[in-house]
């Protein structure tokens, strides 16, 4: 994978709570503000599939690639030549968490994905993780 994006930051959060987010994908809306509507029904399983509007630009499907619970979940939407791809991770400290969101793409055009959606998509790691971390503070 190519990456586009990547951002870390610490909270306070459990691990567990973060994942009950992205593992969600209803609730993304609420908190991403690179997101503006989500189908999806079901559990978060491997193979499952929704349906994604961004804030712009057109909309998608995406599906769960890769999950373990309470640490990881990533997401792929399938571009002409290339996949998209969105890694959610979470990693318990001391007395915080770590996480950490990388966006990437992959496949033999992954050079002409990123070189289209490299500017638009530069700040949306960094975007998804504070929207997330704002989100549980006000609750």
């Amino acid at each position: 994978m190519e990456k586009i994006s990547t951002h870390v930051a610490e909270t306070p959060h459990p691990p567990e709570t973060l994942y009950r987010l992205w593992a969600a994908p209803m609730t993304w809306a609420s908190w991403d503000p690179d997101v503006a509507e989500v189908q999806f029904s079901g559990e978060a399983i491997l193979g499952a599939s929704g349906w994604m509007r961004p804030s712009s630009g057109p909309a998608t499907t995406f599906e769960i690639v890769a999950l373990e619970t309470d640490r990881l979940l990533t997401t792929t939407s399938r571009m002409p030549g290339a996949k998209l791809l969105f890694e959610h991770r979470a990693e318990p400290l001391d007395a915080s968490t770590r996480v950490t969101v990388t966006i990437g793409v992959d496949g033999p055009l992954r050079w002409f994905w990123r070189r289209v959606l490299g500017k638009s998509f530069a700040g949306a790691a960094e975007r998804n993780v504070r929207g997330l971390i704002d989100y549980l503070d006000a609750a």
